[in-house]
């Protein structure tokens, strides 16, 4: 979509021109945001809103949050030499559901691996512990290459 067609739409709606207005004006806070703090920092923070003069920055951890309100007064310095009026940062940590779930990749069993295990199910008796073994085999097997191997296995590209 088009930005300058759905501005000039939501201008013509005086109910929403108030909104146009606070947005405009997190955009620019955002802006300078980004260009007050390192890169890195900014990519995993930003502004959520503006009261009252304080502004508050979302943080994706603690640790971020942290080293952000660090850097509380280089902020709001470079916020208020823009011109804009700003009295105080507040940062706050907002779980995402990225960093909730996370990219979390499973060990999968190599060949190596996999022909102890089997080995060790053929010499089982039949047991709760080799139904283990023989589920443990049965999902290994159903799951993608992209999981990782067991600590101490090789890669295919390691050999």
């Amino acid at each position: 979509m088009n930005s300058p067609v759905i501005g000039s739409l939501v201008c013509s709606l005086r109910e929403l021109q108030a909104s146009l207005v606070r947005v405009k004006h997190l955009i620019a806070l955002q802006q300078i945001y980004a260009e007050a703090v390192p890169r890195d920092l900014a990519k995993k923070s930003r502004v959520a809103y503006e009261r009252s003069g304080a502004v508050v920055i979302v943080a994706d951890t603690s640790a971020l949050a942290a080293k952000l309100k660090q850097l509380a007064p280089r902020i709001v310095d470079k916020i208020v030499k823009s011109g804009l009026e700003v009295t105080s940062i507040q940062v706050e940590v907002q779980v995402t559901r990225e960093n909730d779930a996370g990219v979390r990749r499973l060990p999968r069993i190599g060949p190596q691996g996999r022909s102890s295990w089997l080995e060790l199910r053929d010499a089982l008796p039949l047991s709760p512990l080799r139904s283990a073994v023989a589920r443990l085999l049965q999902r290994g097997s159903e799951s993608s290459d992209e999981h990782e191997p067991f600590d101490g296995e090789k890669r295919e590209h390691d050999q």
